[in-house]
């Protein structure tokens, strides 16, 4: 089991690597359209009458909170502080590193097990982001705050400007 697990880390850090040779822009936009997908899926595929997730009292409160400081502080906490420390434990568990930080991400977003399941999906790729920036020694937080903030506006603007 043990070696299979680092056979699936060595696989998925030769991916970080492949990724790493795009530039920031192409992985920014490549995740927020794959994250736009997966939503997509998730809402009118998986599950079509979920509705489940966060509530604002407006959408001043809703643009901060989403956009700004969310991805702020989710980048901070569980890309940067999470995979930081446990990369710092076991230098080479990329793939650990980004399952626990998307299970926790997951996690504190519960709102229903399926918001949970599609914020796992969200922190995989989050994670993913941050590890293939941190293999082309960039500023990894700010790439994945920027990512993850796109996301949030489209998704506001979707609700409330169209």
């Amino acid at each position: 089991m043990l070696y299979q697990l680092n056979r699936l880390n060595n696989l998925y850090e030769n991916w970080l690597i492949q990724f790493s040779k795009l530039s920031i822009s192409k992985l920014i936009i490549l995740t927020v359209v794959v994250e736009i997908t997966v939503t997509l899926i998730f809402s009118h595929l998986l599950f079509p009458n979920h509705s489940a997730g966060p509530s604002f009292e407006n959408k001043i409160e809703e643009f901060f909170t989403a956009v700004v400081f969310a991805p702020l502080i989710e980048t901070l906490i569980f890309q940067y502080a999470f995979i930081s420390y446990i990369l710092g434990k076991w230098s080479n568990a990329y793939l650990v590193s980004c399952f626990v930080t998307a299970s926790l991400f997951g996690l504190s977003h519960f709102y229903s097990p399926e918001y949970v399941f599609k914020t796992f999906i969200s922190g995989l790729l989050f994670g993913t982001l941050y590890l293939v920036i941190v293999k082309k020694n960039r500023n990894a937080f700010i790439v994945v705050a920027i990512a993850h903030s796109l996301y949030n506006f489209i998704g506001f603007c979707i609700r409330n400007l169209l």
